[in-house]
């Protein structure tokens, strides 16, 4: 095996001690176990506020998409009408 390699797994095995380690301890004492709570309850929180902030703002977006379009379909439907007035005009002066 490379070098690189063997440092690679060493490091993970190193890194995989350290978590199991550090989880160890968070669960084996009270103390740990409501530091640990309180992390998931945050992460929890700002899981929540982001879902919220995300659905508000995709529900602004639609309502500013169908008004965008709303207005963009009521300015085709003039601009056919008055398309149409002037073709029809047209054809009267020719005929």
């Amino acid at each position: 095996m490379e070098k690189s390699t063997k440092s690679k797994i060493a490091l993970g095995l190193i890194l995989g001690v350290a978590a199991g380690a550090a989880v160890y301890y968070f669960m084996t004492n009270e103390n740990g176990k409501q530091q640990f709570s309180d992390i998931l309850d945050a992460v929890k929180d700002f899981s929540d506020k982001a879902k919220e902030t995300a659905l508000d703002q995709s529900a602004k977006l639609v309502n500013q998409a169908t008004e965008a379009s709303s207005k963009i379909m009521s300015r085709a439907s003039e601009i056919s009408s008055q398309l149409a007035d002037t073709a029809r005009k047209q054809a009267e002066r020719v005929s």
